[in-house]
């Protein structure tokens, strides 16, 4: 993906051909062997950092200002902060190896006088590396960061088609990198479980497998992510392949299963890492609940408990993480048996907020689990809609 962007994108284009040291990586894009002043007025070498924004094909303009940098603090010939660079903190802290100590913030003036954006990249490198570089060039005229036309180097396990540049821009970049090498089975792709998948794939795991054997009718459109046409579903597709050919065009790795999950095929989850649980009570989920205990494997499980009454709908959303360390306690949670109250989807009442919400829960598990958010480590989420009142327990 990163060598197609360049390619494609005529500022990166410009900047390669010159002979600037660029590459893509963890959706920025960054600049190698920038020459800069310390306070000794000795020539160092630096890199800029700026978030990529871009289509799956080609750059777009870049959406603010910023320049990060790692380095020392660049200085003017006479060895004073370079104060023209303006300063402000670096949008992200640590790429790879890299380390990301100073921000930069130079805005550029239309012929009105009033600030305007940067059209390219090739602009916003030019424009930082010349308010260094002339300092540079008043104690030698030789530097440069025109390294030669070097072979890009290219992150070519990206999860994602086009980069991320939310998270380059928010800063979470490193922090989702606990994400990257999961392996996620998502069991069940109704309305929460198709939910789930929307959240899950906006993150760099490394593969997503989709396990159902429904198809997807238009009934299901209302309930389910998107907006998506009546001839996508004419014929109906099998879900997986509906939601693999979707998200697919953003995220790579997407593996649909057309089949429900027994005890005949509990190979599909072979070198997973998680699963999330989105199936309604039936004779196969005891036997999926204990084939995912028996590998070890953390799991996050999902349901609604809904009523209809004069005063509306009521009742439960519900979420329970098991993990090696907490599975008899959060076991009597999971509900296994396929009898009790009457599916309140058999009346055709659409609730697609609440499929949404349960997913929402669902997904926060995963990610305290993960160390992306901070946890208070209570497994067991239960939402009450008619209070507004969700209530979080350990058991």
């Amino acid at each position: 993906m990163s060598q197609q962007l360049i390619n494609h994108s005529p500022d990166l284009q410009r900047l390669v051909s010159e002979g600037y040291a660029i590459r893509i990586s963890e959706g920025h894009l960054l600049v190698e062997e920038i020459p800069y002043l310390d306070q000794h007025r000795t020539v160092r070498r630096g890199v800029f950092a700026c978030a990529l924004d871009a289509t799956s094909e080609r750059t777009t303009a870049p959406r603010d200002h910023v320049m990060s940098f790692s380095g020392g603090e660049p200085c003017d010939r006479h060895g004073n902060p370079l104060s023209t660079l303006g300063k402000t903190s670096p949008r992200c802290s640590s790429i790879g190896s890299l380390t990301f100590q100073r921000g930069f913030s130079n805005k550029l003036r239309g012929g009105s006088g009033s600030h305007r954006g940067y059209a390219d990249y090739y602009e916003k490198v030019r424009t930082y590396e010349d308010i260094i570089l002339g300092e540079v060039h008043a104690l030698d005229p030789t530097a440069t960061a025109r390294v030669g036309a070097m072979q890009p180097t290219t992150s070519d396990d990206d999860p994602f088609v086009f980069p991320d540049s939310a998270s380059a821009r928010a800063g979470t970049t490193k922090l989702a990198s606990v994400f990257r090498g999961e392996v996620i089975a998502h069991i069940g792709l109704g309305g929460t479980g198709g939910y789930i998948l929307d959240h899950a794939t906006k993150t760099p795991v490394l593969r997503n497998h989709l396990i159902d054997g429904d198809r997807q009718y238009p009934h299901n459109a209302y309930r389910s992510p998107g907006a998506p046409s009546l001839s996508e579903m004419q014929p109906p597709p099998f879900k997986v392949d509906y939601h693999a050919a979707r998200y697919g065009q953003m995220k790579r790795s997407i593996v649909p299963h057309p089949s429900r999950l027994t005890s005949e095929n509990f190979e599909l989850l072979d070198g997973i890492t998680f699963a999330f649980v989105a199936i309604d009570a039936c004779p196969e989920k005891a036997d999926i609940i204990s084939e995912l205990e028996r590998r070890g494997l953390p799991f996050v499980e999902v349901g609604m408990g809904l009523h209809l009454s004069s005063n509306g709908i009521g009742g439960t959303l519900r979420a329970v993480l098991s993990t090696e360390c907490n599975r008899d306690a959060v076991r009597p949670h999971i509900p296994l048996d396929p009898g009790g109250r009457e599916n309140i989807y058999e009346n055709n009442i659409q609730i697609s907020d609440l499929n949404s919400f349960n997913a929402d829960m669902a997904i926060q598990l995963w990610k305290s689990f993960r160390g992306f958010y901070a946890d208070f480590a209570e497994p067991i989420w239960n939402y009450q809609i008619e209070t507004r009142q969700m209530i979080r327990s350990a058991a």
